[in-house]
């Protein structure tokens, strides 16, 4: 019994999955954010305090872990940024690059933040530093937005595109109406990604902005935000390392 529970193909796929940076960072994500909004919603019925220090305490501990898994990690956006540099379409090359050296320089100067807190190095000026972190967070995340609202009206006009040339009378081959279909039902999973992604960075966003207090949230609406982001990120790892069922 034990051994059939071990050798289970959902054992097998967590594994596969939590054998990846970033899915174990969405983990991670969701308990830190979930710990964050459970200490404000604890804090505001008036809750034992030593719980909720416990929570916070949690939180912080994970967000530094999240801050050393992710260090080096500016290396990859910044080669990605350059790789996006040769795509044709201008609106698409903008965002994307934009997206890049957004997360590249949101990442470098997080991992400078993970120094500091950590004790590694200390940092004079780390207020700026976090502010300049937050900053291009939030312009990674605002260009990724743009890309996503964009691909999304591009993804329309070829999915009607398609459609409309499936029940023309003209095409009497066989073969061309599968083609069609194919592409139908590639550009519906290209929507549905895309539609993700637009949901996650929605969610993210929330995050800076209210830490540098361009929009004012409750803390726990942006731990709420936090745990979704972390859902949608989880799902999509899920089915790229497993595939989409």
């Amino acid at each position: 019994m034990t051994l059939q529970v071990i050798h289970h193909p959902v054992v097998d796929r967590s594994l596969k999955y939590a054998n990846t940076t970033l899915g174990r960072d969405k983990v991670y994500k969701g308990v830190q954010f979930f710990a964050r909004f459970l200490a404000w919603y604890l804090s505001r019925i008036n809750y034992d305090k030593e719980t909720i220090k416990r929570l916070n305490s949690l939180k912080s501990t994970i967000a530094s872990s999240r801050k050393l898994m992710r260090t080096g990690k500016f290396v990859e956006h910044l080669q990605q940024a350059s790789k996006a540099l040769k795509e044709k379409d201008e609106i698409a090359r903008f965002t994307t690059v934009g997206r890049r050296l957004g997360y590249t320089v949101y990442l470098f100067c997080d991992s400078l933040l993970w120094a500091h807190s950590t004790g590694v190095y200390k940092f004079e000026q780390i207020k700026k530093i976090t502010e300049i972190a937050y900053k291009f967070w939030i312009f990674g995340l605002t260009s990724s937005i743009i890309h996503c609202i964009y691909k999304l009206h591009q993804n329309g006009l070829k999915k009607n595109f398609f459609e409309k040339n499936s029940r023309s009378k003209n095409i009497e081959s066989s073969e061309k109406i599968s083609s069609i279909d194919s592409e139908v039902i590639a550009l519906r999973r290209e929507r549905k990604n895309l539609t993700r992604q637009l949901l996650q960075d929605i969610f993210d966003i929330m995050i800076p902005t209210t830490f540098l207090g361009y929009i004012h949230l409750e803390d726990g609406i942006v731990g709420l935000a936090g745990v979704f982001s972390a859902i949608i990120g989880a799902k999509m790892q899920w089915e790229k390392v497993n595939g989409a069922k």
